[in-house]
């Protein structure tokens, strides 16, 4: 009963929130609910995980920052077994003696 509402909850969101647009490809990631609460923003609704970026602005005002959303890297690290890093380290203990 409990993931029924939750499913039924993140529907009506998903309907009537506000559009997430990425700031830098201009793309629309989807709809969510987007609530500042005690100096934090929440993002309720969105199935991709997004980070806030301060977008830049024509004129410098100090009382109010405009905020936009864009989506996560991917990592830009090789994916790596415990053998090959072992294998690595040993590689570059011999190179340093």
């Amino acid at each position: 009963m409990k993931m029924m509402l939750r499913a039924l909850g993140f529907r009506i969101i998903r309907t009537i929130g506000a559009r997430i647009v990425d700031s830098a490809s201009g793309k629309c990631v989807g709809r969510a609910l987007v609530i500042p609460w005690r100096g934090k923003i929440h993002v309720i609704g969105l199935e991709t995980p997004v980070r806030l970026v301060w977008l830049r602005q024509e004129r410098l005002t100090y009382w109010r920052q405009e905020i936009g959303f864009t989506v996560h890297p991917a990592p830009d690290f090789p994916r790596e077994t415990p053998a090959e890093a072992a294998d690595q380290v040993s590689d570059a203990e011999r190179t340093a003696m």
